[in-house]
């Protein structure tokens, strides 16, 4: 019975961690087919709770392999080996992929999906190695520390992405004040991609007066909001 548990462990954990891995592209373009009006909805009532299960992943993947794995060390090993070459190739992927885009915006899409990917493996190896091994919980602290700043780097640019939909600006179209709150709300999301696509813009090219100081009220809330906000945390 123990060597069945050893034969059928790495297939089970390899059919899983591929399946995690793939569904976060997956995701991200399920979230940009969207209407603008439901990624709204999505991004303030779900979008805390959709950040923690993919947090929750990698937890629920390494008590489904200590149920699993007849011993400890195999299924850290197991773990961190798979997720690491899955990973590896997973990377791989999104950069020759770039080529398909006419600018940079797929160099944008690489780096987005490179970060959760990485996220994701350093969740998946640290949380198996703190789990089956918790003398070594310290040790592997900072790598966790990494790898969640990496992880939320690539939620930031998801974000960032989502922005771009949600507030999109028409160069060809002339906006009122309204719409100067509403951009200047998201214009460092928008600014961010604006380094990888010149069709993204942080400011009304053709707007009224009005629009132009709603703008920069809003942004300059939104901005010192953030730095309020930072501070309040330290």
């Amino acid at each position: 019975m123990k060597a069945i548990r050893y034969i059928i462990f790495i297939p089970i954990i390899y059919l899983i961690i591929f399946l995690v891995y793939s569904l976060i592209p997956i995701s991200l373009f399920g979230l940009m087919s969207l209407s603008k009006f439901w990624i709204i909805i999505l991004l303030i009532f779900f979008g805390g709770l959709a950040v923690g299960l993919f947090q929750l992943l990698p937890g629920g993947i390494t008590w489904l392999s200590a149920k699993i794995s007849p011993s400890k060390n195999f299924a850290f090993y197991s773990i961190l080996t798979i997720s690491v070459l899955l990973c590896i190739s997973k990377i791989i992927y999104y950069w020759t992929m770039t080529d398909a885009y006419e600018d940079n915006f797929g160099v944008f899409f690489a780096i987005l999906l490179t970060c959760l990917t990485i996220g994701f493996a350093v969740s998946l190896s640290v949380g198996a190695g703190i789990e089956m091994f918790e003398e070594k919980e310290e040790n592997l602290s900072l790598l966790m520390t990494i790898g969640s700043i990496v992880f939320y780097l690539g939620i930031f640019l998801t974000f960032c992405l989502l922005a771009t939909k949600i507030a999109y600006i028409n160069p060809e179209k002339t906006y009122s004040w309204y719409s100067g709150i509403w951009h200047g709300i998201f214009v460092i999301p928008n600014w961010v991609v604006s380094w990888f696509a010149d069709d993204v813009y942080c400011k009304a090219p053709n707007s009224t007066t009005a629009y132009s100081i709603w703008w920069w009220i809003s942004f300059i809330f939104m901005g010192l909001g953030i730095l309020g906000g930072g501070n309040n945390r330290r």
